[in-house]
């Protein structure tokens, strides 16, 4: 969060230049699977950085308690079995030199959640003691330590459709983070009574239910997709990742299979939500938006698309962090630059 909020604050400011994340999608072998190319990048002079995250991914869209999901395949080989491919490479905006390579995947996790981290706290009330995840993989964790950083939760209730994966979680967040918490059976039970509704899901639909929304509660997700026109119509407030950069752009080769659309239809370009009408992050901690005004308004923290500068500023931080402590291994610099005029 310390690492990602001056880079917000120069958004607000226009001195970072955005480069959109663009999806290539193509047709696969694999039944009921595409293959997707993704990259974003971002320019943040402050730290003089670029960064360049890619991904090569084949996905598929399986069913989980009734709801279509989105998951990526590991099938890269390796000598420990199936793994996948992300990347983020940072250059030197000073020389163009090639500054670091590492695998983007914690990153990701850890760039999510200190979003949702910001956001929670200009958004939620400061007495706020209960905390609903709805969601127990991956980007929950990183979703419950930022709640924890900026709030003191005192009740923190899970839900996720399989029992095994919610139980696996709640004992795996209890060895990390010294707060009363526990598996529940239902989304009901989980959000019943809830200060703050985090949702941390790969659902392609709606996960977050309108008759949750009750004066004063805070909510989240971490993809369009988790909300819908309805649920954002209930709140008074809606602050958004980032108004300034559109939702991702797909490139579709003509006649691919099983691709199931997540950025050319939906209610952030279908009119019916004015997305210029919310603000996002950069304007709430620049002070050209309000947070929260009182105990019971209804508030929203939308995650509606990764950038590239989130990895810039991550990942000055992690470069300057891992040059003092000495951590990675250390490449010829000419493997990565040539002696012809390109």
């Amino acid at each position: 969060m310390a690492a990602l909020e001056p880079m917000y604050r120069d958004v607000a400011a226009e001195r970072v230049l955005f480069s959109p994340r663009v999806d290539n999608i193509g047709p696969h072998a694999l039944e009921g699977a595409y293959y997707a190319f993704k990259h974003m990048g971002g320019t943040w002079p402050r730290a003089n950085v670029q960064a360049l995250r890619i991904n090569s991914d084949v996905v598929t869209h399986p069913l989980v308690a009734g709801k279509p999901r989105r998951v990526k395949q590991p099938l890269a080989p390796s000598s420990t079995g199936g793994r996948w491919v992300g990347l983020v490479l940072l250059f030197s905006t000073e020389t163009g030199a090639l500054l670091a390579m590492f695998p983007d995947g914690v990153m990701q996790r850890l760039r999510v959640g200190a979003t949702s981290g910001l956001g929670l706290k200009q958004l939620a009330r400061e007495d706020a003691k209960a905390l609903a995840l709805v969601g127990s993989g991956w980007q929950a964790g990183t979703q419950l330590a930022a709640a924890l950083a900026v709030r003191k939760f005192r009740d923190v209730r899970v839900y996720s459709p399989r029992r095994e994966n919610r139980e696996a979680f709640v004992a795996e967040m209890r060895q990390l983070h010294k707060v009363e918490m526990r598996a529940v059976d239902s989304a009901d039970a989980c959000v019943d009574g809830a200060d703050v509704i985090a949702a941390s899901t790969s659902s392609m639909v709606r996960v977050i239910e309108p008759r949750w929304l009750k004066p004063g509660v805070h909510i989240s997700c971490i993809k369009t997709q988790e909300v819908d026109p309805e649920v954002l119509n209930r709140c008074d407030r809606v602050v958004f990742s980032n108004r300034r950069q559109s939702k991702h752009i797909d490139h579709v080769m003509k006649d691919t299979p099983n691709v199931q659309s997540e950025s050319s239809r939906g209610w952030w370009n279908d009119g019916s939500i004015r997305m210029d009408r919310f603000p996002d992050l950069a304007d709430v901690l620049a002070g050209q938006a309000p947070g929260r005004q009182n105990n019971r308004e209804i508030t929203c923290f939308m995650n509606n698309v990764g950038t590239g500068l989130q990895f810039a500023a991550a990942g000055a931080y992690v470069l300057k962090k891992a040059r003092a402590e000495r951590v990675g291994t250390e490449l010829p610099d000419d493997w990565f630059a040539e002696d012809v005029h390109p």
